[in-house]
């Protein structure tokens, strides 16, 4: 039995030894790949202290961001900051580029096809093809302001937002985010900074109690008269959230909802009322397909999963609902157009 163990005791020793060896190996096989990807990349001279990454091979992408990154964080207020241009979204793209001088020559955008969003037959045109092109054309506009404004300087673009906004991310330093801003075509240079989720606080980040609720009359009002819709999970009817007898005023009763309330065993009739004013199930087809769980979810309107309750009370709820979780009081609660049914 000694024998045994210890050659079994050897065996593991080798064993253990190969492993360290090959993780060494690796290691250094991955070293010597990043060295040479990074020689390579110098060598076609794509390699940009700027920061605007041209490599086309994952190793050599990896080196250029790096190394952009040591150099960048070399500065001693070196920080990511969100710049937006004036100049008009994808999104917001409706053929007046044509009339801000784009030609084949600046992003391949003729007048014609600027105006041209309908065909002869005045039907509209497939214009997602224009808009990758004028996608594209952003970012080469962001490219070309960066190497413009910060011409040999140290910095890092991180995203081109070319679809909601017009802008990007960048690393640079404070004196090169003043630079960036005092362009003209530069709407705005914002410090990208970090956020804590905090679900009862969306209207103050919104602005919403010192803007559009006060148009409406106050939270009291805003948003009556707008019935909104979800295909979720469910509902709890029971959430105070959808309870219509939590303000003074009573709900009004739509005049344009012809919808139904569904009665079932776990959706009883009273379930609706004017604050929750329809509910319907749809869950035939996973019944018929034999995929339904009714150990977790429940063949009627009300939410055996909580997400359809989550999402119709960030709309829709009531203002001021305490919000509860295991005893826990996480302050109060309210949807973005409280008073919508």
């Amino acid at each position: 039995m000694g024998n045994s163990e210890d050659r079994l005791t050897t065996l593991e020793m080798k064993v253990s030894n190969l492993t360290t060896t090959l993780g060494e190996l690796v290691e250094q096989l991955r070293l010597t790949n990043f060295v040479k990807a990074f020689a390579s990349v110098k060598r076609r001279g794509r390699l940009k202290k700027k920061g605007v990454v041209e490599g086309d091979g994952d190793e050599g992408t990896e080196v250029v961001v790096m190394v952009t990154v040591v150099l960048c964080q070399q500065e001693e207020d070196a920080a990511i900051y969100i710049v937006t241009l004036k100049q008009t979204p994808t999104a917001h793209y409706n053929g007046e580029m044509g009339l801000e001088g784009f030609s084949s020559s600046n992003g391949g955008f003729r007048y014609e096809e600027a105006l041209g969003r309908y065909n002869k037959l005045n039907k509209p045109r497939n214009i997602s093809r224009s808009d990758r092109r004028y996608s594209s054309y952003l970012t080469r506009v962001h490219d070309s302001l960066l190497r413009r404004v910060l011409k040999g300087q140290n910095y890092l673009k991180i995203y081109s937002y070319h679809y909601v906004i017009n802008g990007f991310s960048v690393l640079v330093t404070s004196q090169q985010a003043k630079k960036l801003s005092r362009r003209r075509e530069v709407a705005n240079v914002v410090l990208d900074f970090s956020v804590r989720t905090a679900t009862t606080h969306t209207p103050q980040f919104l602005g919403l109690p010192q803007g559009a609720w006060v148009q409406e009359g106050g939270p009291e009002f805003a948003g009556e008269g707008i019935v909104i819709g979800f295909i979720d999970t469910g509902i709890d009817p029971m959430h105070l959230s959808f309870s219509d007898n939590m303000s003074e005023n009573s709900f009004p009763v739509p005049t344009h909802f012809s919808g139904i309330c569904e009665v079932t065993r776990d959706f009883p009739s009273g379930s609706c009322n004017r604050k929750l004013i329809g509910a319907r199930h749809f869950a035939a087809s996973a019944i018929t397909r034999g995929i339904f769980n009714a150990s977790q979810d429940y063949a009627s309107p009300f939410d055996g999963d909580g997400h359809g309750t989550h999402t119709a009370s960030t709309a829709a709820g009531n203002y001021v609902i305490p919000v509860l979780v295991a005893g826990h009081y996480f302050g109060n609660a309210s949807g973005m157009a409280p008073r919508s049914q």
